[in-house]
Parts: structure tokens; sequence; C-alpha cells
């Protein structure tokens, strides 16, 4: 629900901003339609860059050519009305947007996402909303009893209400933490990771076996993804996590697991780490950037 109604936010105000700037291309001038154009292309393609890259099970691709074309198109046809300079600085911004938004996205997939997806529509809301003030600024439009009238020239708009920000961010806040189990669920993008790197995958056991009055359990640290995803271990007996590595360097060549305070470096070979979990609940476990991760599923 939260993501359906952020990409509706995105279509739905881009679009307004858009018929707006075509309405009064004629009272735009050249500078203030590329500010224009620049500012829908970079806001609306980092919002659906950030929304697409929580989804994206860790892969970049799918988000960051979506949001890229989403912002490019966004510029194109908003600049286009008034200058073709304009449309390719827009375009310009799409690009630059997308990229930024698909790596926001995957970066906070194991760090509260819906948060940061609510913070960023509330961003975007503030932005396009002084947006549509400098429009009519620029097309010489005033605001008289909640009616926006043109000076020159005859028809006119309802003005924009400010209080329209904090009501839509609060719902966007709740709707955030009415989100199962805290996190958004992320979608297997092109089946896995691992078909488009065309990485192997060893399969092992999700659930922790007994050891010596331990659970241990393997995990294998591929290029890009760590296998399984997500293992299981019982509350208030200690654990042992066996990170397997068989290559150097790399960007999961450090490993946090912050409810459990570890920090940890992989080396090529197996690294492990023990801590003991004092109740149910899911923990994630990330790469040092947090772009890539697990969980942690503790039962009782």
């Amino acid at each position: 629900m939260l993501v359906f109604i952020t990409i509706s936010i995105a279509i739905i105000v881009t679009g307004y901003v858009m018929s707006l700037t075509y309405r009064y291309r004629e009272k735009l001038t050249c500078m203030a339609a590329m500010m224009i154009a620049m500012t829908v292309a970079m806001m609306s393609s980092i919002l659906i860059g950030a929304v697409l890259g929580t989804l994206a099970n860790g892969s970049l691709l799918l988000p960051t050519v979506t949001a890229v074309s989403t912002g490019m198109i966004a510029g194109y046809f908003t600049g286009k009305p008034v200058s073709l300079m304009a449309a390719i600085d827009g375009m310009m911004a799409g690009i630059m947007g997308g990229m930024m938004g698909a790596m926001l996205g995957v970066m906070v997939l194991y760090q509260l996402p819906e948060y940061m997806i609510a913070f960023v529509n509330l961003i975007f809301l503030v932005v396009m909303f002084f947006l549509v003030k400098l429009i009519r600024e620029e097309a010489g439009v005033s605001e008289n009893n909640g009616k926006a009238e043109v000076k020159e020239g005859n028809g006119n708009v309802l003005a924009s209400k400010w209080y329209i920000i904090p009501v839509a961010f609060i719902l966007l806040f709740f709707l955030a933490k009415l989100t199962d189990n805290g996190v958004l669920a992320p979608l297997n993008v092109f089946g896995s990771s691992a078909a488009s790197t065309k990485e192997s995958v060893v399969q092992t056991d999700s659930y922790a076996r007994q050891n010596n009055g331990y659970q241990e359990v393997d995990i294998v640290v591929g290029q890009n993804r760590y296998t399984p995803g997500e293992i299981v271990v019982k509350a208030s007996v200690p654990v042992k996590v066996n990170f397997k590595k068989a290559y150097d360097g790399g960007c999961l060549s450090s490993l946090v697991i912050q409810d459990f305070g570890i920090r940890q470096a992989v080396k090529k070979g197996i690294t492990t780490v023990e801590f003991t979990p004092d109740k149910p609940g899911k923990y994630p476990f990330t790469c040092g950037m947090g772009m890539f991760g697990g969980y942690i599923k503790v039962e009782t």
C-alpha cells in the first residue's frame, strides 16, 4: 500500500506540474523552464528510484533503468513546451536523480526503508509545492482567497494548499508503521540476483544445527548476496554463524549486525561471529555500506 501510494503521488503531482508548465509556456522564460524541468525530473526520479530500490532484492539494474527513464521522460515533456534547452536540462537531471534514488533504495533496504520512503515523499511534496508557486510567480499569477488568478489573460486554477504536505506525510508515516515486520518485502528481480551476475549459488540450510552447546549455521558470501538470505535460530541459546567467502575484497568484505553490536571484517575463508539472542524477532545483518544483507530470525 505504501509503495502504491508513493508511486501514485509521484505520477499525479509530476503530471500536475507538467500541465502547469504547458499552460503557462508562453509566460515562462527559458531559464525558469530549465529550473522547472530539472526539478521535476530530479525529484520524480529520486522518489521512483528509492521505492524500486527497496523492492529489488539488492539489484540496481531494474530500479536504475526505470527511475532514469522516468526522470528523462518527465524532464523532456516538462521543458519541451518552452524550449529544447529546458528539455535537455530536464533529461540530464533525470539521469542523475534516477541513479541516486536507486542507490538510496538499495542502501536502506535493511535499515527501515519504509521510513525513508515516507521521508523522501515529504521532500518531494515540499519541493514540488514551492515549484508550483515558482511557476505561478514566473507566469504572473496571484493567489486571492484560495483562488489563483492570472494577472494577464483569462482563466483561473485552484491554489495549492500548504496543509496537504504535513497531512500526507503523517498518513505515509502511519502506513510505514503498519508495514508488516517493519520492512518492505523485497522483490526477486529477474528471478534472483544470481541470474543477473551469473554467480553460482551454494545451497545451505537456513536452520541452525546443534553443536557442543551452540547453534551453528553457515552463510555463503557471494559477490552481491548472502546465501541463505535468512537463517533461523532459537532464543537464549549461543549462536555461531560461519560466513564463508571464496574471494578477496568486494563490497561484502565487512559485516554489520547492529542489534548484537557486531562489526566484523570478512576475509577470504571462514569468518565466524558469535552472539546470544535474548528474545524472538527478526534482526538484519548487512555489508558495511548497508547495500546487501539478510535476516536472522529468532524463534522461541
